[in-house]
């Protein structure tokens, strides 16, 4: 893959900056690409597509400072997973890695169980914005709704969950 890659480059110090981020971060990448379409085929798939898109937009990749370069990297191959993903019909589960702290005999439920609790279409949106940090603008083109239903179900779904979290004992919401 990297021939190729280094086919588009124009002068020997781009080629040779881009030769050693690709041979430090490519294994790492991959993983990551596995961890998150968890079928190494696809994940091939995927990280030939995320470095063909950081190529392609070259000048960006240059143009950062030498540490922004592995987040900048990050985020393509996560954005392509998901892309990836959606078109199989598939998503990522975002609750699917949380551990439930340890309760206390006659402690109110989890945080974590009242969410998961919540209706999908609320839950979702409250997850990529305040899990995943995403902004509106991203979850409205992530799900497929225009950012005013996004910022709609996010106050309404912040109210379903202070409401939820009110009737399990969490008195300070």
């Amino acid at each position: 893959m990297l021939p190729i890659l280094l086919v588009v480059l124009e002068s020997p110090t781009e080629k040779t900056i881009f030769t050693q981020f690709y041979e430090t971060h490519h294994t790492d990448l991959h993983r990551y690409a596995l961890c998150l379409v968890k079928d190494p085929h696809q994940a091939e798939d995927v990280i030939q597509a995320a470095w063909l898109q950081c190529v392609r937009y070259a000048e960006r990749f240059f143009a950062l400072p030498e540490d922004k370069r592995l987040p900048w990297m990050v985020t393509i191959v996560k954005n392509t997973a998901l892309s990836h993903l959606r078109t199989l019909g598939r998503t990522v589960p975002l609750a699917e890695d949380w551990d439930l702290p340890a309760q206390e005999e006659g402690a109110p439920d989890g945080i974590v169980e009242v969410i998961r609790a919540m209706p999908e279409q609320y839950r979702t949106i409250l997850e990529l914005k305040f899990l995943w940090e995403l902004e509106d603008k991203e979850i409205a083109r992530r799900v497929g709704l225009t950012p005013t239903a996004v910022s709609t179900r996010i106050y309404r779904g912040r109210k379903l969950l202070q409401e939820a979290l009110r009737k399990e004992g969490y008195v300070d919401v």
